[in-house]
């Protein structure tokens, strides 16, 4: 089988390039471009070199990541601290789990050798696959992080609901943050209320939505979070059906709160 040395060091170059970028976006480090490329050029060489050593299976094995190890060492701008020296480890670990993976899923796709086009096509898919994975993780983490436990109060009612905080809703009235509820724990909360009190005129306010401005009613309560609570208006809002959580938070609200 003839082998042209260009063809192994574009095809590494290229794959290695890539495994590198998506271990680096996964773990929200900066894209060097100029890092990337020393790094990919110096797997390159090693695909190439690779064979011609001759080693022990053992040793092999201990060379090829030990030689993986070494290829991100460009991708950090240095290791002096424990800090800096974990950040590479992490980047020595996610390229290590990017290249099993990729390597273990064209190995079950190709049972046999195929044309580098085809490689090229899998390769690319997985990519875009581990991408959106990655985004969705990071969602769901930011999700989780910026959720918590809450129990709304209004007049010797109270209801249990699962809030997320939005730093984009400075909602305010009168001084106090307005909340935006689900519909069925608003009415649990102010049904009464808002049948008796049908005819009566209240706090409202002004938003704008999708489908232009509106002025919505306002009703007055209190939120308690890990024992603390404070005033805010609420609203009743149909779009928190479709959104994981029943209560969206007024970033303003929760600036002296420890979540």
């Amino acid at each position: 089988m003839t082998v042209y040395i260009e063809y192994a060091f574009l095809q590494n170059f290229f794959f290695d390039g890539v495994l590198f970028t998506l271990a680096l976006y996964a773990l929200k480090e900066r894209l060097c471009l100029w890092r990337i490329i020393l790094s990919s050029a110096l797997g390159g060489i090693f695909a190439i070199l690779f064979p011609l050593i001759k080693l022990p299976a053992f040793l092999s094995t201990l060379l090829k990541f030990a030689g993986g190890a070494l290829l991100c060492m460009p991708l950090v701008n240095r290791l002096k601290t424990a800090k800096e020296w974990g950040r590479y480890a992490c980047i020595c670990l996610f390229f290590y789990a990017f290249t099993f993976l990729f390597g273990g899923s064209l190995l079950g796709i190709y049972t046999a050798p195929v044309a580098f086009w085809k490689v090229l096509i899998g390769f690319a898919v997985l990519s875009f696959i581990g991408v959106f994975l990655i985004r969705k993780l990071y969602e769901r983490r930011n999700f989780a992080k910026n959720t918590c436990h809450c129990r709304l109060f209004s007049k010797g009612k109270s209801v249990k609901a699962q809030g997320y905080i939005d730093s984009g809703n400075l909602a305010k009235k009168n001084g106090l943050p307005v909340c935006f509820v689900a519909p069925d724990l608003f009415y649990e909360l102010f049904g009464e209320e808002i049948l008796n009190q049908r005819e009566q005129v209240r706090d409202e306010l002004a938003i704008s939505t999708l489908t232009g401005a509106k002025t919505v009613a306002l009703y007055e309560g209190e939120i308690e979070i890990n024992g603390v609570k404070k005033r805010a208006y609420f609203v009743s809002s149909p779009h928190m059906l479709s959104r994981g959580y029943k209560l969206l938070l007024g970033a303003e609200f929760f600036k002296e709160i420890d979540l």
